[in-house]
């Protein structure tokens, strides 16, 4: 077990000393710069918390898509299959297999806005929620 404060805990700590206490000190040319960091640190804290779960289920949901047996289960050899599936998702939108009224076209285009909202909970989870929508 990690002794407190934790990784996640210093980024929280962190982005609000960042933007707090320091930001009112900065000249202006320098603010917008510090507001990409703290939504920078915002971003990776939210990736810390979601773990690598929603790769697995992202990974887990395309192979199923595709019809793929289960890989094997490392983070660095999940990423490349996930790459790999992508890229015969991609191959098969380019061939027309997936258009619009192809048997998988409502799967993908379900698959896709998932894998969208997920994306978009760890990088600008105000955007969801102003349009009303949550994970």
């Amino acid at each position: 077990m990690r002794e407190r404060p934790t990784g996640e805990d210093l980024l929280i700590i962190a982005r609000q000393v960042l933007r707090e206490e320091l930001l009112p000190l900065l000249p202006e040319k320098f603010r917008y710069d510090a507001l990409m960091v703290a939504n920078a640190m915002a971003i990776a804290t939210r990736q810390i918390q979601f773990g690598d779960t929603p790769e697995r289920q992202e990974w887990q949901a395309l192979a199923d898509l595709l019809g793929k047996p289960e890989k094997e289960d490392e983070a660095a050899a999940l990423r490349d299959a996930l790459g790999d599936l992508y890229r015969e998702l991609g191959d098969q939108i380019r061939s027309g297999e997936l258009d619009p009224g192809m048997p998988s076209h409502d799967a993908v285009q379900t698959f896709l806005l998932d894998v969208t909202i997920q994306k978009l909970s760890e990088s600008a989870p105000k955007f969801l929620e102003n349009v009303g929508m949550k994970l």
